[in-house]
């Protein structure tokens, strides 16, 4: 009998996901890794504070300032954390 082996990583990353456990895998390190994740100026303007429900990540500024600049840049953010994490479910940046 013939046995089909699949490296460990492929395996887990298959259980993962289908236990929806990657989303949550993506959010804890996107929280606890925030300024490795982007440059010193993003990484350093704000800090995430939480995912919702509804799939928005919840920043906080630094200042009022930054608030506005990070506004303007929400869509980057977006777009650099679902290339970091394939499977990252993000509808929405919300800067307080």
């Amino acid at each position: 009998m013939k046995h089909n082996s699949r490296a460990i990583g492929s395996i887990l990353e298959k259980v993962l996901q289908d236990i929806n456990a990657d989303e949550l895998v993506a959010q804890k390190r996107i929280l606890t890794e925030w300024e490795t994740l982007f440059d010193s100026s993003i990484g350093k303007i704000c800090r995430p504070v939480q995912f919702t429900q509804e799939n928005e990540l919840i920043l906080e500024a630094i200042s009022e300032s930054w608030k506005e600049e990070l506004l303007q840049v929400r869509p980057l953010i977006i777009n650099v954390l679902k290339s970091k994490f394939n499977h990252l479910k993000i509808k929405n940046i919300k800067i307080i």
